[in-house]
Formats: structure tokens, sequence, C-alpha cells
């Protein structure tokens, strides 16, 4: 086990006036700069940073970021939700360091979805459900990491199960499938 224990901070976003959530980081007891290359090679649309060295990540509405010496999370609803979502973050950092072996390191750079290929991906309705004008500027939102796919019903209607998964692989907001 990498990560024995850790210190949490649960604080409100001074990131959001507008809306009321929170934000958490978790300091760590250990230097995770061996296992980054790993979670980079587990985490779908990671993007490693080697020079940081970190490594940022997008799950669900979720920005989360790991360094040596911590992990972040922001866009949290509650308190608990942060102390769930930590709890889960590092019980994967130590699963992946374990599993090391196994896994071949990725010490790429991805680079972050382009708009237009999320846009194609959406339903191209136009009708402002989820919040946005139109389906381009939602898509620009989703590329940006402002926004999630939940956030289009369309997306959950019978015939758009394929293009959901593509978007959200395209966007790397699932859990890494085969880690829980």
């Amino acid at each position: 086990m990498l990560v024995q224990s850790y210190k949490l901070e649960i604080n409100m976003s001074p990131h959001s006036s507008e809306e009321f959530e929170y934000e958490a980081i978790a300091y760590v007891d250990a230097d995770l700069s061996q296992a980054l290359p790993y979670l980079n090679a587990v985490l779908p649309r990671g993007i490693y940073l080697p020079d940081v060295p970190a490594l940022s990540w997008r799950y669900r509405n979720h920005n989360i970021g790991f360094w040596p010496n911590r992990i972040a999370v922001d866009h949290l609803e509650s308190r608990e939700e942060a102390e769930e979502l930590v709890e889960k973050l590092v019980a994967l950092v130590n699963k992946v360091w374990e599993r090391r072996p196994e896994i071949q390191p990725d010490f790429t750079t991805h680079r972050p979805p382009q708009p237009l290929e999320v846009y194609k991906l959406l339903p191209g309705l136009n009708c402002g459900k989820c919040g946005e004008n139109s389906c381009f500027n939602f898509a620009l939102k989703l590329a940006a990491g402002q926004s999630s796919p939940e956030n289009c019903p369309h997306l959950s209607e019978k015939g758009m199960e394929e293009k959901k998964g593509q978007l959200e692989k395209l966007l790397g907001n699932r859990w890494p499938e085969g880690w829980f």
C-alpha cells in the first residue's frame, strides 16, 4: 500500500461565487510521483505533466489533480461527497500501485478533447435543455470541463447509448473499467 493515511481538508470553493460547492485536498503521507505514470495509463484522458509532476483528470463534473503530496477534487456538493470521493481516489491510487507490475506506465501528455470532436457526438437538436442555447455551446462547456453529459437529457434516450459512450470515453469522465 502506497498511501497509508492522509489529512483531508474540505473548504468552500473560492472558484465559484455563483454556486455553493466544496473542494477537497487530501494531503497524503507518501510521494505519489512514481505512481503518476501508472495512474496516467489507467485513467481515461488524464493529462500528465511529468515536469511538474502532476496529473489532472475529469471524473463526471469533478476536476481531480494528483501531485506528489496531495490529491485535490472540486465541484463537490457536500462534505460527505468529498469524503467518499477522496476515499475512493486514495483506494484507486493504492490499487494501481499494487498492480503496477501489470501496467505499462504512460508518460504521454494527452491533449484535452476538442469542442468539434465533442459536438459531433451530441444530438444536434439545439433544444436548450442542457442550459445552453446550442449544442455547440454545450460542446464548448463539455470540452472545457464546465459541464457533463448528464446535463443533456437526449443522450439518455434510446438509440443514443453508443454516442453517449463515445462521448464519455472522449471526455474521459468514466471511472476506469476493472478498478472496483
